[in-house]
């Protein structure tokens, strides 16, 4: 049963090196491969109508392997508070995000420039409708910025058989609040990502 790009049948879904490559020759980033499979395993497990929310795209490269693995009806809200012009080694988030189709008209794609946690305060209202099934956090990577992230969005995520991923372990302030926060109920793949299962 061959998967196909964006629910397309005309277009085979690339492998995670298939995808390192292409996504290199428009933006940089730090999001290997080793990290597409964690991410990728997640996201093929979300449902058309459930939602996706990434805190912290940088250039976009996660946000491309979401597109690239997620059901085409998985909803997927991306918010930075950081603008990413384009430069020597990138075209630029907003005209790479239209240029893949991550965001557009008739996409589930929707990204927001500004604050996560302000956000995260404006939707908790709207939560009772809907809830976010796969929590993806690479803001910034201070402590206090990791738990202000996660206090935020965490209540937002679906009690029972949500997920979240935290990148970049590696970081002492990162891991510190996450060892704080999950102690042992969490899973650490590959020293960089955090898996927790709600």
């Amino acid at each position: 049963d061959k998967k196909y790009q964006h629910g397309e049948s005309n277009k085979p879904m690339m492998n995670e090196e298939e995808l390192d490559t292409h996504i290199a020759q428009y933006i940089q980033g730090g999001f290997s491969t080793a990290d597409m499979r964690v991410l990728r395993e997640e996201l093929e497990q979300l449902n058309p109508g459930n939602v996706y929310v990434e805190i912290g795209v940088d250039e976009g490269r996660s946000a491309r392997v979401a597109h690239e693995y997620a059901h085409p009806e998985v909803y997927k809200l991306f918010i930075d508070i950081h603008n990413v012009d384009s430069h020597a080694k990138s075209i630029g988030r907003g005209k790479w995000m239209e240029q893949e189709c991550i965001v557009g008209l008739g996409k589930r794609g929707f990204f927001v420039h500004g604050d996560a946690d302000e956000f995260a305060k404006f939707l908790e209202p709207l939560v009772k409708a809907w809830s976010i099934h796969l929590l993806f956090i690479d803001g910034n990577h201070d402590y206090e910025s990791v738990k202000h992230n996660t206090l935020a969005w965490e209540p937002l995520v679906v009690p029972m058989g949500g997920t979240i991923l935290f990148h970049d372990y590696d970081h002492p302030e990162t891991k510190r609040w996450l060892d704080e926060h999950y102690g042992d109920n969490k899973e650490i793949c590959h020293g960089k990502i955090v898996r927790v299962k709600r």
